[in-house]
């Protein structure tokens, strides 16, 4: 998929009315209403630790492990909607999401789930300040920048040292 930034705001909205002609369903079905996304409350201790007991009692871990990993005991047997292989999402990358990367857009991703993959939406389970704690703990499992560069020292300080070892 190519990066539509060279493209204007117009350009992109011819884009995407040019695919919508590919499907009657643009034309035919009503869109639903927007899932409202309140504002984010700030990050608390005690909100973590509430979005930690819904990760377990949602049974995120199922698919996504107990740290986040992308690795439950269910990965292995997830498919898409055309029944192919689908990996869960591993949180402690602080890659982008499927659909964005903000803390709105996760909170989003709660409420709708993710059509043609197994994730579920919760917009009847769970509630905004919920869906809110529940950000503030997955933005908890994320790997640091910090972290992240610590991890690349090591890999190559372990390189070099085999290297040596190897001579």
């Amino acid at each position: 998929m190519p990066s539509w930034y060279p493209l204007t705001r117009q350009e992109r909205v011819n884009v995407v009315a040019s695919v919508k002609s590919f499907s009657a369903r643009f034309r035919e079905e009503k869109p639903a209403d927007p899932v409202p996304i309140p504002p984010e409350p700030p990050a608390t201790p005690e909100g973590i630790a509430r979005g930690q007991q819904l990760y377990k009692k949602l049974e995120c871990w199922k698919c996504h492990g107990q740290e986040g990993r992308g690795d439950g005991p269910s990965a292995s047997t997830l498919t898409d909607s055309k029944d192919r292989p689908i990996v869960p999402y591993d949180f402690t990358t602080g890659e982008r999401f499927k659909c964005g990367q903000s803390n709105q857009d996760l909170y989003r991703i709660f409420m709708t789930g993710l059509d043609g993959t197994p994730m579920p939406s919760y917009l009847e389970t769970v509630t905004p300040d919920q869906a809110w704690d529940l950000v503030h703990f997955l933005r908890t499992l994320q790997v640091s920048p910090e972290k992240q560069m610590s991890l690349r020292e090591l890999v190559s300080l372990r390189r070099h040292v085999k290297e040596k070892v190897n001579q």
